[in-house]
């Protein structure tokens, strides 16, 4: 260890030190906390969060406009790439939100398998 710089010594000792100590564990629950976070942030945004978003976009697409024409593109071509790449995103986001729904049983009692009607 003598040929060690004394930064490298430094961070060697850190270490040792860091891996004597103790492994902390979570709390027992810890996963009923998180899966209570989780449902509370995706909760359905408001009317300002909305408001928020949308010029955020509109910003972002005026921004992205300007750069691809300084970069030598022109209208037509930043309309296209903005426009194909604006499809591409509803097209994920449509069969994301239809795989989501389809992991969902049908509470419907004709969707409802095992869901047998009287015949009396």
């Amino acid at each position: 260890m003598s040929d060690m710089d004394p930064r490298e010594f430094e961070i060697d000792h850190l270490l040792q030190r860091s891996m004597a100590a103790p492994v902390p564990d979570l709390s027992q629950d810890f996963e009923q906390r998180l899966a209570d976070e989780i449902q509370r942030r995706s909760q359905p945004i408001g009317p300002r969060g909305r408001i928020v978003l949308i010029g955020y976009g509109m910003i972002s697409l005026g921004v992205s406009v300007w750069v691809m024409r300084d970069q030598g593109l022109g209208l037509p071509e930043a309309a296209a790439v903005i426009g194909i790449t604006l499809a591409l995103m509803g097209a994920i986001s449509l069969a994301l939100r239809s795989r989501a729904l389809s992991d969902y049983p049908s509470v419907h009692p004709a969707g409802n398998k095992n869901h047998h009607r009287s015949r009396d």
